[in-house]
């Protein structure tokens, strides 16, 4: 699938962030994050190695175009289904998108996210139609702009890949499959007796990092990635979708908000995303983490929430899922049957899509979710206090009338314990995989409500849609197939 092409050209870019350097030099002052160490950082290596050797020999690009090249190519070897965007355009329905990233800084215990959306580009009556951006920035600050203008915001819609350039010329943009980020946005700043007071608004926000991925949804290099639902991503069904972009990369660059600059080499970075008609669940939790100091090829996505059926009007269900990369195996837990992905022969790949009933008891401070499938059974425990720094953040309300919300809650100094078993046939314990790994760099997340008390539940293999997830559809082929005669039918994948 070929990439847009944006037309914000590389030398504008360059030259954006250079106006950004130069504005603020004169107030920065710098505090750089000490190298995050790891196992996968060789996979970074080899990825890098091959790609220089594939450019053109006539050339010597310079080191930094040659890490660009090495991580888009890193970008292609795990891209996941669905990293496109979902927008059919002319089509007037209502519609968002929605982008999620995330890097550590694990030796600080600091993290920071930049996450951007799009409403109803194709409704031009609707109140909610608009795109923006939100940045929680590495000391705690946040930073939120947005427009009416949807025609602004560009996106590709087979590639991670998007863009947004403001009225006054700020911006932000995505750009080789995920790997390059670069945004200069400024804010007159939140209500002072808003959840984002007392100085913890930014003014000024600007970035640019490269991202080399090392784990899609779906095992390592050249495994076929996967979607959490399986081929029913690609019909409005299970609204909203999600999809895990990057379980685990890399991240190097720089985040500068209000004048101090923040500097970081190789640290963890996660990404994901969200689609449909309406909005978010009317209630979810969610607990990601990637910076296991024992465990630097370990990554867990959790998640749950309510949410409405669309094919079945006034119906809600929850639903719930459970994502473990460790080196090159995976083992993904949700509730219907899928066929298991393709890996590659290679010692330690191993692949196990579990039909399992995924549990919890979850409220703010606590994050207890179990699955027990017939082969592996996972236990995820999350935990933060009083004293840790949490953030509120925006996000899409559950309705076709609402936007953007101060919905969710997050922290990003959760501590989070995960364990890993095999099962014999009995249902029995025969073997550890990952015993008690931590973490205390977990982000830990619960949104919309209301929440009165401990929520327990689960997501269990039910409903009359259900076994239709096991069947060997593939989608991409059917894409293929309709596409002379109907054009694009399934953008997004």
């Amino acid at each position: 699938q070929s990439s847009m092409s944006f037309a914000r050209t590389a030398a504008a870019h360059d030259a954006a962030m250079r106006t950004s350097n130069s504005h603020t030099h004169a107030r920065r002052h710098h505090s750089r994050s000490s190298a995050y160490t790891r196992t996968a950082a060789r996979d970074a290596s080899r990825v890098a190695a091959a790609a220089a050797s594939a450019s053109s020999p006539s050339s010597t690009p310079s080191r930094s175009a040659r890490d660009a090249v090495a991580a888009e190519a890193a970008a292609r070897a795990v891209k996941t289904p669905h990293s496109g965007y979902h927008r059919q355009p002319n089509v007037e329905r209502a519609f968002f998108e929605g982008w999620y990233f995330r890097i550590t800084l694990p030796a600080e215990r600091r993290s920071a996210s930049l996450i951007y959306h799009v409403y109803d580009p194709d409704v031009a009556r609707s109140a909610r139609r608009g795109a923006g951006a939100q940045v929680c920035a590495p000391n705690g600050k946040y930073l939120y702009k947005t427009t009416t203008d949807t025609d602004a915001f560009e996106a590709a819609p087979h590639a991670l890949e998007l863009q947004l350039t403001y009225d006054d010329g700020e911006f932000f943009s995505v750009d080789g499959e995920g790997s390059r980020h670069a945004g200069r946005l400024t804010s007159a700043g939140e209500a002072a007796d808003g959840p984002w007071g007392r100085g913890l608004d930014a003014h000024e926000v600007s970035w640019d990092i490269t991202v080399t991925p090392l784990r899609g949804w779906g095992g390592g290099t050249n495994a076929k990635q996967v979607s959490p639902a399986g081929w029913m991503t690609a019909l409005p069904v299970f609204e909203p979708h999600w999809q895990v972009t990057m379980a685990h990369g890399l991240a190097t660059g720089w985040i500068e908000t209000d004048g101090e600059r923040v500097e970081f080499t190789d640290c963890p970075a996660y990404s994901e995303k969200n689609w449909g008609g309406a909005g978010f669940p009317l209630k979810w939790w969610w607990v990601q983490c990637n910076s296991f100091t024992d465990f630097p090829d370990l990554s867990v996505t959790a998640t749950g929430g309510n949410r409405g059926v669309v094919v079945v009007p006034n119906m809600r269900e929850d639903v719930g899922a459970v994502g473990v990369h460790f080196g090159d195996r995976f083992f993904q837990f949700v509730p219907a049957r899928q066929g298991a992905p393709e890996l590659p022969t290679s010692y330690g790949s191993e692949a196990a899509i579990e039909a399992s009933a995924v549990r919890w008891d979850v409220s703010w401070g606590s994050w207890s979710v179990s699955a027990i499938g017939d082969r592996y059974e996972v236990s995820i425990q999350g935990t933060c206090t009083d004293e840790d720094k949490s953030t509120v953040i925006r996000a899409p309300t559950d309705t076709l009338n609402g936007g953007m919300a101060p919905l969710c809650r997050e922290t990003f100094t959760g501590v989070v314990s995960l364990s890993l078993w095999r099962l014999d046939a009995s249902g029995a314990r025969v073997e550890t995989i990952i015993d008690a790994a931590q973490s205390t760099t977990a982000c830990l997340e619960i949104g919309g409500g209301p929440w009165r008390g401990n929520w327990k539940s689960a997501a269990e293999i039910r409903g009359p849609l259900t076994p239709l997830m096991s069947l060997p559809v593939d989608v991409r082929a059917v894409a293929d197939f309709l596409k002379p005669a109907f054009g694009d039918v399934f953008p997004g994948l």
